[in-house]
């Protein structure tokens, strides 16, 4: 029997149990992770879980879109604690959970120490419609935003290589019209 497991809360199959029963445990998008998660904002090999004498340790792989503990985004390796909630990319959510039998071997245990106080939880700051655009429109939060900062960057990116273009045409139409209107004299216009 596992004494430690994870539970989708959100993304994909919610409601899935995992078992956290091997000394590690991969997470991630390909389907060869101990734990596959199938979803676009997860890396193929996104976290690690590795079962250590202090406890079950949760590592973020250098993952694209990061790994979080209750909100909080990791830096570093961080040592899981039953209710713990595990952010990974920005759809999915898992709840980590120690089994009756871990719980009760930590309370009975005199070697163990016990846990430190976790940090009483902070509440959401209120959805607000936030300072207008210069065009009017409201603007978008990083939570809201989601995925949209990468496309407006391959947007702005595609305007650079457009404008690029036109700067060449119009160069090589001021100084080398000859070249540039030869195809087209070819074709017979």
């Amino acid at each position: 029997m596992a004494d430690h497991r994870l539970i989708v809360r959100s993304g994909p199959s919610p409601g899935t149990v995992f078992d956290v029963t091997k000394e590690v445990t991969m997470l991630g998008r390909d389907v060869t992770n101990d734990i596959p998660l199938g979803d676009a904002e997860i890396s193929r090999q996104h976290a690690r879980l590795t079962r250590t004498p202090g406890g079950i340790v949760l590592e973020d792989l250098g993952s694209t879109n990061g790994s979080f503990v209750n909100g909080d985004r990791l830096t570093s390796p961080r040592v899981l604690r039953s209710g713990d909630l595990v952010g990974l990319g920005e759809n999915v959510t898992l709840t980590f959970e120690a089994t009756a039998q871990e719980s009760a071997a930590t309370v009975m245990s005199p070697v163990r120490a016990a846990p430190p106080p976790r940090p009483a939880a902070r509440p959401a700051p209120p959805a607000a419609a936030g300072p207008a655009t210069p065009m009017g429109m409201p603007a978008i939060s990083a939570e809201e935003g989601g995925g949209r900062n990468r496309w407006l960057l391959a947007g702005c990116g595609c305007l650079l290589l457009l404008a690029a273009c036109i700067v060449v045409f119009a160069l090589m139409d001021s100084y080398m019209p000859d070249t540039l209107y030869a195809p087209l004299r070819m074709l017979g216009f």
